[in-house]
C-alpha cells in the first residue's frame, strides 16, 4: 500500500532537517525534529508490557519515546513513534478512556492501561497507528538510500522517480 501524500510531506519535511554533513541516522533525525521543535526528545529504553513495542510520552517540557529492551529491530518502533509526533497524532487521556470505558477496574486492568500508548484509543486510533506504519517504512526505506556522507537529497529523490 502506498503511502498517502500527508505521509510522505512528513517523512520529506523530516528528511529536509537531516544534517548536510556526516552520516545521517535515525537517532540524528530524531535529534534534528527535536531541535526543529525547539523539544528535546528523549530516547530510552524500557521494560514495557508484553505486546508492547513502543511508546511515546508526553511531558510539559519535552517528548520520551520509550522503546522495548531487547527488541531486534528498535529502530522501526522508534521510526513509528517519531511518525506519531511527526503526523501530530494526539491519544486520548487514559484517565478519560479508563472512565469512558470501565466501570469497575481491578488493580491488574488500571496498571495495563496506563502502560498502554494512548494513541491507540479513541475513534481514531487504527488510522493512526496504520499512518504512524507507514511514515516508518518510508522513512526507513529512504534513510537507507541515502549516501553515509549525504551529498544530496535531491540524488535520493531522483533515484525513487526514475528507478
Amino acid at each position: 500500500m502506498a503511502a498517502s501524500r500527508r505521509v510522505t510531506r512528513a517523512v520529506n519535511a523530516v528528511l529536509d532537517l537531516a544534517p548536510r554533513e556526516g552520516e545521517v541516522s535515525l537517532t540524528r533525525l530524531v535529534q534534528a525534529v527535536s531541535e526543529d521543535r525547539g523539544r528535546p526528545i528523549e530516547l530510552k529504553m524500557a521494560d514495557l508490557p508484553p505486546g508492547v513495542c513502543g511508546q511515546w510520552r508526553q511531558y510539559n517540557d519535552r517528548d520520551v519515546f520509550l522503546i522495548q529492551k531487547g527488541l531486534p529491530a528498535w529502530d522501526r518502533t522508534l521510526a513509528h513513534e517519531l511518525g506519531h509526533l511527526v503526523l501530530g497524532h494526539e491519544g486520548t487521556p487514559v484517565v478519560q478512556a479508563v472512565r469512558e470505558t470501565v466501570e469497575l477496574a481491578s488493580s491488574e486492568l488500571i496498571g495495563y492501561m496506563l502502560n498502554q500508548r494512548t494513541g491507540c484509543m479513541g475513534p481514531a486510533g487504527e488510522d493512526a497507528e496504520q499512518e504512524a506504519e507507514d511514515f516508518a517504512a518510508l522513512l526507513l526505506y529512504r534513510l537507507g538510500r541515502l549516501p553515509s556522507d549525504r551529498a544530496s537529497i535531491v540524488q535520493v529523490r531522483l533515484g525513487e522517480a526514475f528507478g
